[in-house]
């Protein structure tokens, strides 16, 4: 029973990095970027997207948020997935889910409906080629990318 719980939660893992993994908000002199994972064709690459400052408020909130009891050496990650809620106004109710080590859980966020859009396109993209014109970099070269701090 534990050795098919555990190929579950194993398979549940990997569907989730085929969506974009929310990696980090940040901001450079009057501007705000988000960096923004894939996993594509077997090659991971970390793409920075000009966004509002409603966008990087909405986006510190999801990276602030620490469900989980914080073991040393585990770090936190954050998947957009494709499930969200309508509404007339401005902004749209979205899951993410939060991953630190075995742990993981969907929470419901809102969001501005331009970073959804983003999102959703980066959710549907087959490979990096449509992302091309991007900022990006591999996961291991975030340090020396100078965006995030």
């Amino acid at each position: 029973m534990n050795a098919m719980l555990s190929t579950l939660c194993g398979s549940m893992r990997e569907d989730v990095r085929k969506h974009p993994e929310i990696v980090d908000a940040y901001q450079r002199g009057d501007h705000f970027f988000a960096a923004i994972g894939l996993h594509r064709e077997g090659s991971d690459r970390v793409f920075e997207l000009g966004i509002s400052a409603a966008s990087y408020a909405a986006l510190k909130q999801v990276l602030n948020t620490r469900p989980f009891n914080g073991m040393p050496g585990l770090t936190y990650r954050r998947f957009f997935l494709p499930i969200y809620g309508r509404n007339e106004s401005d902004t749209a109710s979205v899951e993410i889910r939060v991953e630190q080590g075995r742990d993981g859980k969907a929470f419901r966020f809102e969001f501005p409906k331009d970073l959804i859009a983003n999102l959703l396109w980066f959710d549907q993209m087959m490979n990096f080629r449509p992302a091309a014109h991007l900022r990006s970099w591999a996961p291991d070269e975030r340090a020396a990318a100078g965006g995030a701090g």
